[in-house]
């Protein structure tokens, strides 16, 4: 299969903990066939796996990402901090070799800023835990006030442009980490640049939007969810299929992956593999029907 280069098309994926080896399978199959857009967006736990398919190395990629991952988050004193601060680490090297070479694609990270300081001496400490707990009831109430308030979304991003924050090896650990940053599940506060910052999935689950905002008029979106497109984690707004003048594809698993045993913060090996498989077909699928478009 040739490349796939619509003008200016980019890859937007969702966040999802370890449902995130799903978009994995998906950028596995268009690496496989050849199938590159111009730029790639990751937010919290699908950060890494963008990366590297913005340098077209994936295919290296197993699935040690996340088997690793469990194993660390369940030693006692550990939380999902200590989980993904070793996932950044082990591929860094890799990473900083790669991703800012000219042949590579564009890569966007998603974050939220803290804008507010007293709210940030919350979440930067050791209450933030159950300031997290409760969030979580208010975005399944569609409450949006707290991060209407508080929080910004901070593209970042390997490219100069007036709307985004420039991403260098500089800065990589700091912002994948911040976007990861889920507050009632990591104990380990997240700084970029000594300014406090959260998981991006409070102001952006899957950056399609923001993509089209700063120029891209095709974009497929990559979701860990079959039932839900929600733009973020507190609104009930979906992301649309249209945008502007923009189109966005979808690209989501046939059932919720918690039935493969697979979910946010817990997963079996064997359902790993079967959601990474899952994700290959959906991908094979998608390039399928666009070459007989």
């Amino acid at each position: 299969m040739e490349p796939y280069k619509p003008n200016m098309s980019a890859i937007a994926c969702m966040s999802g903990g370890y449902k995130s080896v799903f978009t994995q399978g998906v950028l596995c199959s268009f690496e496989n066939n050849h199938f590159f857009a111009d730029a790639y967006a990751g937010c919290s736990s699908s950060v890494i796996v963008a990366t590297y398919a913005a340098f077209n190395k994936l295919k290296e990629f197993d699935l040690s990402l996340w088997t690793d991952g469990l194993k660390i988050s369940s030693i006692e004193g550990n939380s999902q901090s200590n989980a993904i601060l070793n996932s950044i680490r082990l591929t860094f090297p890799t990473i900083s070799k790669n991703l800012w070479l000219p042949a590579s694609k564009r890569l966007l990270i998603a974050t939220s800023f803290v804008n507010n300081a007293e709210v940030a001496s919350v979440t930067q400490t050791d209450k933030a835990k159950r300031l997290g707990q409760r969030l979580l009831i208010e975005a399944s109430r569609n409450i949006t006030a707290w991060k209407d308030n508080n929080l910004e979304l901070h593209l970042y991003d390997t490219q100069n442009h007036e709307d985004t924050k420039l991403l260098t090896p500089d800065n990589y650990e700091e912002v994948a980490y911040a976007s990861t940053r889920m507050l009632h599940a990591w104990h380990i506060p997240a700084f970029i640049h000594g300014k406090p910052y959260i998981d991006g999935s409070y102001t952006s689950l899957c950056p399609a939007i923001p993509l089209i905002n700063i120029g891209y008029n095709h974009v497929i979106c990559i979701l860990t969810e079959h039932d839900q497109k929600k733009t973020d984690l507190f609104s009930k707004e979906e992301i649309p299929t249209d945008f502007g003048n923009a189109h966005i594809d979808f690209i989501q698993p046939d059932m919720n992956l918690k039935d493969m045993n697979v979910d946010f913060y817990a997963a079996s090996e064997e359902g790993l593999r079967q959601a990474f498989l899952h994700g290959i077909d959906k991908g094979n699928k998608f390039l399928k029907s666009i070459t007989n478009q």
